[in-house]
C-alpha cells in the first residue's frame, strides 16, 4: 500500500496535466496528503513519548511539542545534570537541541495545518497554477512536498535526545 506521501506525489503529477476545476481538486488533494503525510509521522512521535497524545487535536500539537515535549525534556536533563549523569554544559546542548527540533516541527505544522483547511473548507481559494509549480495559501507544492522530510528530520533529533535521557527506550 503506498503511504501518503507517494499519493500526494501522484496527486501533484496529475494536477499539473490538468486545467480548471480538475486541476483545482487534484492541487488540493495533493495538499491535503502532504499535510497528512507529515501530521503522522508527528503522531507517531508523540505517542513514542506519551501515548495519551496520539489523540491530541490537530491544531493542539505544535503547542504540545513547544511546551509540554520541551518540559519533559528540560526537566529530565536537569535531572540528569544534578545526579552527575550529564554535564550541564550536556543539559544545556540538548535543551536547545530539543527547542529547535519542536520549534521546527511546531513551525511546518502550523503552516501545513493552515494549507490543509483551506484545501479543504475554503473552496474559493483556488490553486494558482504557474509553469510546473502550484501555490495554495501562499505555499508552493515544492514547500508542501518537503513538509514530511523535514518533520522526519527533527523527529529523528527529537528521538535522539529522548533516548539519551530514558523518556523513551
Amino acid at each position: 500500500m503506498p503511504g501518503l506521501h507517494q499519493v500526494a506525489e501522484h496527486l501533484s503529477l496529475q494536477a499539473k496535466t490538468l486545467t480548471g476545476d480538475d486541476a483545482d481538486a487534484f492541487g488540493r488533494s495533493a495538499f491535503n496528503r502532504y499535510y497528512y503525510a507529515a501530521y503522522l509521522s508527528v503522531r507517531e512521535l508523540l505517542a513514542s513519548l506519551d501515548t495519551s497524545w496520539e489523540a491530541s487535536p490537530h491544531s493542539a500539537i505544535p503547542d504540545l511539542l513547544e511546551i509540554t515535549v520541551m518540559r519533559q525534556v528540560r526537566d529530565q536533563a536537569k535531572r540528569m545534570s544534578t545526579s552527575g549523569l550529564i554535564t550541564i554544559a550536556r543539559h544545556h546542548s540538548l535543551a536547545k537541541q530539543a527547542g529547535q527540533a519542536s520549534s521546527d516541527i511546531a513551525s511546518i505544522l502550523r503552516a501545513a495545518y493552515g494549507v490543509r483547511v483551506v484545501a479543504d473548507y475554503r473552496p474559493e481559494q483556488r490553486v494558482a497554477f504557474d509553469r510546473l509549480e502550484f501555490r495554495l495559501a501562499q505555499h508552493t507544492h515544492a514547500e508542501a512536498r518537503n513538509w514530511k522530510t523535514r518533520v522526519d528530520r527533527a523527529k529523528k533529533v527529537l528521538m535522539s535526545i529522548s533516548k539519551e535521557l530514558g523518556i523513551v527506550y
